[in-house]
């Protein structure tokens, strides 16, 4: 199966960038005599204070190298780097994931193959097809939609400033107005259902899968069979039946 991995490479460990910190200006050069005589202190920094200034401002960065393989053929590399600030969790076991997991995650996520999107339209439809009869109603596509939106799942970037100013009011809505929410979001889906089953009541496997992909097609505009950046937006936005305009 054609699939979009995702390789990494340990690049190093950097312990620390410094930021700039103040420490009390040296006394400027006594005039002639003894200053404690004078009753006057000198401006000597209080090292353990600069101890704790220290630590308290270290960072530990990490770079990696990650690679994107497509049926084995090398399409990407980048490097990212990752800083974690003082007592920032980073350990699998304060933060669920590691920090390689969810490094991984979040650029696996930021291209699909057709391949991949063929799998997933597979598994939408068996995890929507809720009374298991083979074929997928727009009440269960509308449900599978608003598990995506409560999951924040299949969604990217907003492909436009409408969108995502839509996004915006519909998370606010969903804070006051949960039920307000999931009535919207199955309307976009119940339109979006409409559109791929024309005059059909429900969907087979093939026809939803056929739909997918010809969503896929028409937003993969340079043809590569990948989609990234914009053309995975749109995409995502078409899943779950948001305006593309």
């Amino acid at each position: 199966m054609a699939k979009n991995s995702v390789a990494f490479m340990f690049s190093g460990i950097c312990a620390l960038s410094l930021a700039a910190f103040g420490l009390p200006a040296r006394a400027q050069e006594e005039p002639a005599g003894d200053a404690a005589a004078q009753g006057e202190e000198s401006a000597e920094p209080d090292t353990d204070n600069v101890a704790d200034m220290l630590n308290s401002r270290q960072q530990l960065q990490q770079t990696f190298t990650l690679k994107r393989t497509v049926n084995g053929e090398l399409v990407e590399t980048e490097q990212r780097t990752v800083t974690y600030e003082r007592g920032a969790p980073y350990r699998e076991t304060e933060a669920g994931k590691s920090t390689v997991e969810r490094l991984k995650e979040s650029f696996d996520g930021e291209a699909l193959t057709r391949t991949e999107a063929f799998e997933e339209a597979k598994l939408d439809f068996v995890i929507a097809d809720a009374n298991r009869d083979g074929a997928m109603t727009a009440a269960e596509f509308a449900n599978l939609v608003i598990t995506w939106r409560k999951n924040n799942a299949r969604i990217a970037e907003a492909p436009s400033e409408e969108i995502a100013q839509q996004r915006k009011y519909d998370a606010f809505i969903a804070e006051i107005d949960p039920a307000a929410m999931e009535k919207e979001a199955s309307q976009d889906a119940r339109r979006k259902f409409a559109f791929m089953a024309g005059a059909a009541e429900a969907l087979s496997l093939q026809d939803y899968i056929r739909e997918q992909m010809l969503d896929f097609d028409s937003m993969d505009a340079d043809n590569d069979r990948i989609l990234q950046g914009d053309e995975l937006m749109r995409f995502r936005a078409l899943n779950r039946g948001e305006a593309l305009n």
